[in-house]
């Protein structure tokens, strides 16, 4: 009988399963993201040293977002108990999710209530621009806190059909709640993306404190924001950033106008703060855009503050989580959201008239009309064989020479000129009309540039020679035409049958429409729809054709078993003599294009060059052509339909942003929220819950959903490999509620930043050293290293340096960690002239506690009082003198006398401490490591500090 597998474990003697091996990989592995989304923690193990931090993670899940992530494996491993010797196939077993969802902080941290009126006495007096409407007045100003009464019939019957989106960012300032001893950036950028417009990513902006902010004032304003010059220099007396988005019926689809409402009624802008200088991800932060619908108004303009959230990741104690049979244990990755900052945002929307004014090629013709007609194709109107389009447009054609409009007829005759008349044999099939150009000059110049006495003789023998080489030349053009006649009027002939329509897609979107097929014979014909564009296809189930019809208000015929499909083949259509018949087509696409560029601040441009163009214009979308032929059984078209695909950008609802080790995969688990919640419904409750469905625009990413059951979550599951560090992989995953998959109701963006991975095994307040390899460039760079822990990881050298092209050199890091446990620090190496990102590392502490000899407890006042002075007794115990260093895990808390001591050999030393009071009641536990002169710890002390 075989061994029966023992819980959380293999069976006795055998390997563990690779699957059990991969899940142990996947909960070690490093990943981070931007807080986009809240739930509440998974039950963690009762510790002493967090007890305050709980009541804080508590307040933290207590939020708007309803989206949360979890880890967890593609598969479940299945487990038969007394398998028959005969080789049968296993049976999987029901999905369920191995890893308790991971809470990731709040969706949108956006402004509560208006700002305080010293805050708003301090914006009002820095000097920021103010925003007028179109009559060149001050716009009102709404409160965040007031709510929003809004109404689609009365922005829709709006006389101001133009909006100007206004975005002005003023000031950020640190939050109470943000470590003390970590420094703060001196320069910031921002990245975000409103609606379809492109992606943004402001300029650097300085940071400058305000002079009249002390410590003590209560307001939660003291950096404005004021934009660098290209020299570096800045100018305190402008401060503030605008970006400007002008929405009108110019930019906006036909119908599109409701959309553009309801994005602003009911999505969220996010806004992710970076380190200018370090490009370190400081934080992300939400603000609603519902305050922007005007109700008629002429404008209106909200003043935002703004949390900007930041996530940190842990792995805790073990802890089984989902995995009731007993497969494995797993290590969920703890996650504490921290409020690093508060953003000051202006937003504003002043209306503007549109005057009418003709439709250039870059706005979008009104094509409301769903089917598409080849009626007005079924004529000849007559034109040159050579023009490309003069059948279309003009009845009238101006005769030109064969030689000048045909490239290969011009290379061809340029072959009969002799070698011996200069270059111009060599000339190519390009400049070929050129070249005969040239030709025809040097025989006029020849013919006027001889004397009196020889230019007779120079004239006959020009004429001569013209004449040979025109009789060669005309039995060229004649045999060149017969050979091309058939051709050229098949061509032109195809013109007459074509159809031309554009298209304007999105992301993920549907674009369905129907063409009009026409018999024009007297005879039936069985017609073969042949499709040359992957992303356009037919739509062959009744039931979809129904389900667009309905949702697109199409009244059109619709049949049952319409085409005739036969392997592979072509789809094929049966048409009697003269009959029109209306075939359904859905033109959707998953590719974005190229990829995006790094999220690196831009330079600062001048208000000209922002109003040279639009800033809606995305030149890295480029135009797609589709054709769609139309033949009968004797091979022959009977109609052409050529598509020009537009494609438009999309709106992405949210971001996620995945910090990863570089050549590995990354999985990843988000959990959508439900679908139709209400209150006291319990759970398992039944009822008919709509199919979710993803795709996503990378082919190279798994990505897939499951439902674990009636009335539970639904998962959304992420597989992609990530690249070499430094680089980026952007791709959107698209979420569906429908299973034709025609509108999105999510579109994310997802971030892989892909980094090379340093473990560090380490003991808690001890130093430990070590190197990584840098590699240069092809140029000289100035570069400076920059972490995202600076009070636990210091490199050598600290500064700015050189990194010579094509050389290697060492990076000398020192970590020391002020309380145990596995978490993540970041480290860019960035160039400081260009602001580039060089090299990144992501260093995976692994660190633990070193073992406590002493314990004391005492008891101080909370509130703000005058804190505490304690002495302890440290005896050397060695017969030498020794000099020690104290180092301890709250900084915040607990302040020495000398940093650094000596004491004789056997002698004892009394270590000053000052206590800083706390603000609120409870107990901290805070160690003092006590390190020698290599920096190892050789012993730690425990102080318990109850405040009361």
């Amino acid at each position: 009988m075989p061994a029966a597998p023992r819980p959380g474990g293999a069976p006795p003697g055998r390997h563990p399963c690779p699957l059990q091996l991969s899940l142990s990989q996947l909960a070690a592995s490093p990943q981070s993201l931007a807080p986009r989304s809240s739930s509440k923690p998974p039950p963690q193990p009762l510790d002493s040293l967090k007890s305050l931090e709980g009541p804080q993670i508590q307040a933290e899940s207590v939020l708007e977002s309803s989206i949360s992530h979890l880890e967890a494996d593609l598969s479940q491993p299945a487990s038969v108990l007394g398998a028959p010797a005969v080789a049968e196939h296993l049976q999987e077993l029901p999905f369920t999710p191995l890893h308790a969802p991971i809470v990731v902080g709040a969706q949108t941290r956006s402004s509560r209530s208006q700002l305080s009126r010293a805050a708003m006495a301090l914006l009002q007096s820095s000097g920021f621009p103010e925003i007028l409407d179109a009559s060149r007045n001050p716009v009102a100003v709404v409160s965040p806190a007031d709510p929003v009464k809004f109404s689609p019939q009365k922005e829709e019957s709006d006389g101001l059909r133009g909006n100007e989106i206004v975005l002005q960012f003023l000031a950020f300032s640190r939050a109470a709640q943000d470590c003390p001893g970590a420094p703060w950036p001196q320069t910031v950028y921002f990245t975000f993306q409103f609606y379809r417009f492109p992606p943004e990513t402001t300029p650097r902006l300085q940071l400058v404190k305000l002079d009249g902010v002390d410590k003590t004032s209560s307001s939660s304003l003291s950096h404005i924001l004021v934009p660098i010059n290209k020299d570096g220099s800045f100018d305190a007396g402008s401060p503030g950033f605008q970006r400007r988005y002008m929405v009108d019926p110019g930019f906006l689809k036909p119908g599109e106008q409701r959309w553009f409402t309801h994005y602003l009624a009911a999505q969220t802008l996010q806004v992710d703060v970076w380190d200018g200088d370090s490009l370190l991800l400081i934080g992300s932060a939400g603000v609603h855009m519902k305050h922007l619908l005007r109700q008629g108004r002429p404008a209106v303009q909200v003043s935002h503050e703004l949390e900007v959230v930041a996530t940190e990741y842990e792995q805790e104690t073990m802890v089984l989580s989902g995995d009731m049979a007993g497969f494995r244990s797993v290590k969920p990755i703890g996650v504490h959201t921290v409020v690093k900052g508060r953003l000051h945002l202006t937003l504003a929307n002043v209306g503007h008239m549109c005057e009418p004014r003709a439709r250039g090629s870059s706005s979008l013709p009104p094509s409301r009309s769903r089917v598409i007609s080849n009626d007005g194709a079924s004529f000849f109107s007559g034109g040159s064989l050579l023009i490309p389009g003069g059948p279309r447009r003009k009845h009238v054609v101006q005769a030109q020479k064969l030689a000048d409009v045909d490239s290969e007829l011009a290379a061809m005759l340029l072959t009969h000129t002799p070698a011996s008349q200069g270059p111009q044999a060599a000339g190519g099939e390009a400049d070929a009309v050129h070249q005969r150009k040239l030709e025809r000059m040097r025989l006029v110049r020849l013919q006027e540039s001889g004397g009196e006495c020889d230019s007779r003789r120079i004239s006959l023998l020009a004429q001569q020679s013209v004449r040979a080489q025109h009789s060669r030349d005309l039995q060229v053009i004649d045999a060149y035409r017969e050979r091309t006649k058939a051709e050229s009027i098949t061509s032109i002939l195809s013109q007459a049958i074509t159809t031309h329509h554009t298209l304007y897609v999105t992301l993920g979107t549907a674009e369905f429409f129907e063409f009009a097929l026409k018999n024009p014979h007297n005879t039936q014909h069985t017609v073969a729809i042949e499709i040359d564009s992957p992303e356009l296809s037919i739509i062959l189930d009744s039931q979809e054709w129904r389900y667009f019809k309905e949702a697109t208000g199409l009244h059109t015929p619709l049949e049952e078993d319409m085409f005739h499909l036969h392997g592979s083949l072509a789809p094929q259509l049966y048409l009697r003599p003269r009959e029109t018949a209306h075939i359904p087509f859905k033109y959707q696409t998953f590719s974005v294009g190229p990829p995006a560029p790094p999220q690196a601040p831009a330079e600062m441009s001048s208000e000209e060059d922002t109003a040279s163009g639009p800033l809606w214009k995305c030149s890295a979308m480029p135009t797609k052509h589709a054709k769609v032929l139309f033949r009968a059984e004797s091979g022959r078209p009977i109609a052409v339909l050529c598509l020009t695909v537009e494609p438009q950008p999309h709106v992405v609802d949210q971001v996620f942003r995945f910090y990863h080790p570089e050549l590995t995969f990354l999985k990843k688990a988000i959990r959508l929220p439900p679908r139709h919640t209400l209150p006291g419904a319990t759970v398992g409750m039944p009822g008919e819950e709509p199919p979710v469905l993803v795709r996503c625009s990378d082919p190279n990413v798994i990505c897939e959903a499951q439902n674990v059951g009636p009335g539970e979550p639904r998962d959304v599951f992420l597989k992609v490999a990530s690249g070499p560090s430094p680089e980026m992989k952007d791709f959107f995953v698209i979420i569906y509620a429908d299973r034709w998959l025609a509108v999105p109701v999510q579109t994310w963006q997802v971030c892989l930043h892909s980094l090379q991975r340093v473990d560090v095994s380490c003991v808690a307040g001890q130093l430990t050293r070590l190197s990584l390899v840098l590699r240069g460039t092809q140029t000289v760079r100035k570069v400076r290293a920059f972490t995202s822990h600076p009070q636990e990881l210091k490199t050598d050298p600290a500064g700015v340096f050189v990194l010579p092209p094509h050389g290697v050199q060492d990076l000398h890091v020192g970590v020391r960690p002020r309380r145990a446990g596995s978490r993540f620090v970041h480290l860019n190496l960035v160039d400081t002239d260009y602001h580039q990102l060089v090299a990144s590392w992501l260093v995976c502490l692994s660190c633990r506690q070193p073992l406590i000899s002493k314990a004391f407890e005492i008891t101080m006042a909370a509130g703000e009082g005058k804190g505490a002075n304690k002495r302890i007794t440290y005896t050397n115990p060695y017969p030498s003198r020794r000099t020690y260093h104290l180092h301890s895990d709250r900084p915040d808390l607990l302040h020495f006398k000398e940093d650094s001591f000596q004491v004789a050999g056997g002698e004892t030393y009394t270590i000053g401490l000052r206590f800083v009071p706390s603000g609120s009641a409870g107990q901290d536990e805070i160690l003092i490591y006590v390190n020698d002169h290599e920096d190892k710890n050789e012993e730690t002390f425990c102080v318990k500090v109850l405040y009361q």
